[in-house]
């Protein structure tokens, strides 16, 4: 079996480079992506349940959010945060800092750029997994599920013992109604995408595209931008996000994998490469990016 490569593959041609990575990576690979503009999509297994790992936490602030849109919460209140040595563990700062609240804005920035797991479940515990899960099914996401706070005590790497579930059709789904302000108010759905667009973890589907995320801190013009969210749980990678350029359009895309044999925390680990490939192969074919 060939390896998952180190770089991108743009001298194959699309099917062909997919099939390609399919056959290199060790895990199961599914993805979905559609042209918001002119209604192109590609996919492998977009109907196919995976978990999610950290890409629910995009679904869980939308709800949040919603609860915000409907008045029941606002951006300014308040969140008080467990003791320090009673937080969660993994991604994030939280756990580190003797910060005894925050707002829920701080919450959505830190449970989206950082993957902050304490802000994560302060969340969680604001709305409840319920109430997240009942807004998911409004919107018509019946495979898309949060699976309730994070806690590492029981996660485990299958669909039953994770942090979330989707499709990546669904993912796309929720993707394109941020985009097109079709779910929340306008002024909130720009604002989440503003988030995602400060994502801090670059491995995935980001990872080979042209894409500069310091850019935007310089005033520094680009054409294409990237606001996405990442998940990683043991032999899962996964992302998702908007794969914006100001002259061939916008792309929502979704990779996710399972399965990986390759359990190590490197930033190559094939899990990683795989969504990366997988990236560029979207972003070469539908933007007609050079990578």
């Amino acid at each position: 079996m060939e390896l998952v490569p180190l770089t991108p593959r743009p001298d194959l041609p699309f099917e062909r480079r997919i099939e390609t990575l399919e056959h290199s990576f060790s895990g199961r690979l599914g993805f979905h992506a559609v042209h918001l503009e002119r209604g192109e999509e590609v996919g492998r297994r977009r109907d196919e349940l995976f978990p999610t790992a950290s890409v629910i936490k995009v679904a869980l602030c939308c709800a949040v959010l919603d609860c915000v849109a409907r008045g029941e919460a606002s951006l300014g209140e308040r969140l008080r945060l467990p003791a320090a040595g009673e937080r969660v563990a993994g991604g994030g700062i939280l756990k580190q800092l003797e910060v005894e609240d925050l707002s829920l804005r701080d919450a959505i920035e830190l449970t989206i750029t950082l993957s902050d797991n304490v802000a994560t479940n302060v969340l969680v515990n604001r709305i409840g997994t319920a109430a997240v899960n009942a807004y998911l099914e409004r919107l018509g996401l019946e495979h898309t599920r949060l699976l309730g706070p994070v806690d590492f005590g029981s996660i485990t790497n299958d669909l039953r013992g994770g942090i979330g579930t989707s499709t990546p059709c669904e993912q796309t789904r929720l993707l394109t109604g941020l985009a097109r302000g079709e779910i929340l108010t306008t002024k909130l759905a720009e604002y989440l995408v503003g988030v995602l667009g400060r994502q801090h973890y670059q491995d995935q589907i980001s990872r080979w595209l042209p894409w500069n995320p310091y850019a935007q801190y310089h005033g520094a013009e680009q054409p294409l931008t990237v606001a996405n969210k990442t998940g990683e749980l043991d032999g899962i990678r996964a992302d998702a996000g908007l794969l914006r350029h100001s002259s061939t359009g916008t792309v929502a895309l979704a990779v996710f994998t399972d399965g990986g044999t390759d359990m190590r925390e490197s930033v190559d680990v094939e899990g990683s490469l795989a969504v990366a490939e997988c990236g560029a192969a979207v972003g070469a074919h539908l933007l007609r990016l050079d990578v």
